[in-house]
């Protein structure tokens, strides 16, 4: 069987679960401790199990294929109105739920615990600089003098700042650094910032890698995103690319290192040509890519979990 572990009405998991032709379930962990119930035995009789909201047991042990992808918060039952009491029933369920993923014997895309640790993005690039990758000059730091150090021996223009994720209570674009920038760089001490010299892109590439295969679509967006596509691409033109077969080695060898089967990877390609490696988000959107280039990504999402859960049951 193959478990998804996500939310209800995720339209980049009903893209994959519309190709799936062998058993599967959904659970979302904010049904958990309220909706979802779990039951784990050792030391006499073994058993791994989850009970859905409609009332179905699941046997864990029977799944051969688990998909992690974008999960919701945990939700205690309103009932439990008692500050601790929510604090500790939270600590709790948090540590049994983690305890039934790391129980499974199954193939993962991605393993929690990796897919946690290669939201680090400090890390993503040292091991992209580890297998060859071409990767910006970068600075993480919340030194006021380290920052202005760093951006005076490129000029601003020739800089940009970015955040380590883009939350939505407090969103932030890539940008390159402005006057307001450079007016505030002594808050820099209250959190540190990611600044990069600025490369120059003649493409964005976003790379969709699925267990070894990847999907390249060429984003080409008008000058006012030359430091970040995302806020145009309803005005970009997306088409399909190949990445060199150096580029393609090297990137297999980091997500393989990252311990990664599925990752949404992003370059940008300089005017000379290079392929400048930016970062990887494990669990990143697909289907802008996929929908206007044509290129089957939920398919082979489908074809990799259905792969392995059928190797599982042999």
């Amino acid at each position: 069987m193959i478990l998804i572990i996500s939310f209800p009405e995720n339209s980049h998991v009903d893209r994959v679960t519309a190709h799936l032709s062998r058993p599967w379930r959904l659970v979302s962990t904010d049904w958990f401790p309220s909706r979802l119930a779990l039951a784990m035995r050792a030391g006499g009789e073994r058993r791994l199990a989850l009970r859905l909201p409609d009332g179905e047991w699941i046997d864990l042990e029977t799944v051969g294929a688990a998909w992690y992808r974008r999960i919701r918060p945990l939700e205690m039952d309103p009932a439990l109105t008692d500050p601790t009491s929510r604090l500790f029933a939270w600590s709790e369920s948090t540590e049994a739920l983690g305890g039934i993923w790391a129980s499974l014997d199954c193939f993962w895309m991605n393993q929690p615990h990796a897919d946690d640790r290669a939201q680090r993005k400090l890390w993503q690039l040292r091991e992209a600089m580890a297998v060859g990758l071409a990767v910006p000059d970068t600075l993480v730091t919340n030194d006021p003098a380290e920052a202005r150090a760093f951006i005076e021996a490129r000029g601003p223009e020739q800089v940009i700042r970015k955040a380590f994720r883009n939350i939505a209570e407090a969103p932030r674009h890539t940008e390159r650094l402005g006057s307001a920038d450079l007016a505030r760089l002594d808050q820099v001490r209250f959190a540190p910032v990611t600044f990069q010299s600025f490369v120059a892109a003649d493409l964005d590439l976003r790379t969709t890698y699925v267990d070894g295969e990847m999907f390249t679509a060429a984003i080409r967006s008008e000058p006012e995103y030359e430091a970040d596509y995302r806020p145009g691409l309803g005005s970009a033109t997306v088409t399909p690319y190949r990445l060199p077969d150096e580029v393609a080695e090297r990137l297999d060898m980091l997500m393989k290192r990252l311990s990664l089967a599925y990752g949404a990877v992003d370059f940008r390609v300089t005017p000379e040509g290079e392929h400048v490696f930016l970062e990887v988000n494990p669990a990143g959107e697909y289907l802008f890519a996929s929908e206007r280039t044509g290129q089957p990504v939920p398919q082979a999402i489908a074809a990799c979990l259905e792969r392995h859960d059928r190797q599982h049951g042999q």
